[in-house]
């Protein structure tokens, strides 16, 4: 352990001597030029009791260690390259995977590796990257997990300002916890949520325009092999309303149907995974002179017992663990949908950090052969209080606990119908090389 902590405390002091190193090259041609490196140090403890686990309460104990190299290439304006390393240690805390009790497995891989080129205001990437559009309902990294999800894609952007667009062909996803595709030995793709960790075959498109400060207009298309096509619009804009009151503002819809594109292996033809469904987000917010209030209501689309046609509303490459619950109790939607009423309150200073509270309460979305539209799925309170650390730079300490509560209307075995809490206590140490 001792070797370990010093190794730890030890890696910026080596990276920035191999940057030195690398820029001190003057004579010749260097592959490698305006050479940058940063890193991330996140320590975390986790507790879990599950009344639904039959091993009930567990904890564990979790650091990633993240190193990102990025260079110019071939000394080429424009021309650049991207390199991280992403390894998570649980110190032999990882409780039963079948159980759910723990929550990240002991994993090292290449979490990036691309080369990306820019002009003129448009940007060409390829290869693997973490990606998140808009607010992560639908395509996110997930940044919260220790492994975090990545796509392998080549994508186009162009941005102004006011006017932003990405188009990605997506031809792998790297989904948390899971340490890569193995081509040649390994022929068959594993399923994450409906799409293959692993080989894939999915487009995306987002674009957004900024009429005014009170108007953002962002349209979306999501096409994941043998999933699902989404198609939606959000509209999302700050309101002024003085200088020490901050209103903001989302209203969102979107239609899900069957596939259009299929995965290289596995699932064929007209089989998509998910067939209609709608989804609606309406959120407003407030900053108070530090306070913070806000309402949400969110629903996924169910699959109604007298419409044969209709489906779950799923968002498999999304950030999950930031909607409906941090107790992760909905990864995954019901047959019947969820619709999510949440409020959430706090405060919010340089001074103090960030305290905020959040309630939900959950139910169902549509009508099945033994739940009805509107019929409780619970509720939780979810608390969170994060900081800078006094006297150290770039360190932080993150607090954070779910605490769902099971509804005694719920019928049926399902894995949301039991309680569950949750804690976390987190450092998070950022460095990076000039």
């Amino acid at each position: 352990m001792k070797k370990l902590i010093l190794s730890l405390a030890a890696t910026p002091l080596i990276l920035g001597s191999m940057a030195v190193s690398a820029q001190a090259a003057d004579d010749g041609f260097n592959v490698f030029s305006d050479v940058k490196f940063k890193g991330e140090l996140r320590p975390r403890y986790q507790f879990t009791d599950d009344k639904g686990s039959a091993k009930d309460a567990g904890q564990q104990i979790t650091n990633r260690t993240n190193l990102n190299f990025s260079a110019k290439l071939f000394e080429v304006d424009g021309f650049n390259g991207t390199m991280e390393l992403n390894a998570v240690n649980d110190f032999g805390t990882e409780q039963s995977t079948t159980s759910q009790v723990g929550g990240e497995a002991t994993v090292a891989k290449i979490s990036q590796a691309n080369i990306s080129y820019t002009a003129g205001g448009v940007t060409g990437i390829a290869g693997r990257k973490t990606v998140n559009l808009d607010n992560q309902r639908f395509i996110g990294s997930v940044g919260w997990k220790q492994n975090f999800q990545t796509l392998d894609l080549a994508a186009v952007a162009y941005g102004t300002g006011d006017f932003n667009i990405l188009a990605a062909y997506v031809y792998g996803v790297n989904a948390i916890g899971d340490a890569g595709y193995d081509y040649g030995r390994n022929p068959e793709p594993k399923y994450v949520g409906g799409v293959t960790s692993g080989r894939t075959k999915s487009v995306a498109v987002n674009a957004s325009y900024k009429v005014m400060d009170p108007l953002k207009i962002t349209g979306y298309a999501y096409l994941l092999g043998s999933a699902s096509d989404t198609y939606g619009v959000a509209l999302t804009g700050k309101i002024p309303a003085g200088d020490s009151v901050k209103l903001n503002y989302r209203a969102e819809v979107a239609m899900q149907t069957g596939a259009t594109l299929e995965t290289v292996a596995g699932v064929k033809g007209d089989t998509s995974l998910y067939g209609d469904a709608m989804y609606f987000n309406v959120d407003v917010g407030a900053n108070i002179s530090g306070f913070l209030v806000g309402l949400n209501y969110e629903m996924l689309g169910g699959a109604d017992i007298n419409d044969a046609k209709s489906s779950q509303f799923q968002t498999p490459l999304a950030t999950k663990h930031k909607f409906n619950g941090w107790a992760d109790q909905f990864l995954g939607t019901p047959s019947t949908g969820l619709a999510d009423l949440n409020i959430r309150g706090g405060y919010k200073s340089k001074s103090i950090g960030k305290l905020l509270a959040v309630y939900h309460m959950f139910a169902a979305a549509a009508d099945g052969a033994t739940t009805s539209a509107g019929d409780a799925y619970g509720s939780e309170l979810d608390l969170l209080y994060a900081t800078k650390v006094p006297g150290v730079n770039n360190l932080g300490l993150l607090v954070k606990a779910a605490l769902f509560m099971n509804d005694d209307a719920i019928n049926g075995a399902t894995s949301y119908n039991s309680d569950k809490t949750m804690a976390w206590v987190q450092l998070d140490y950022k460095f990076a090389t000039k």
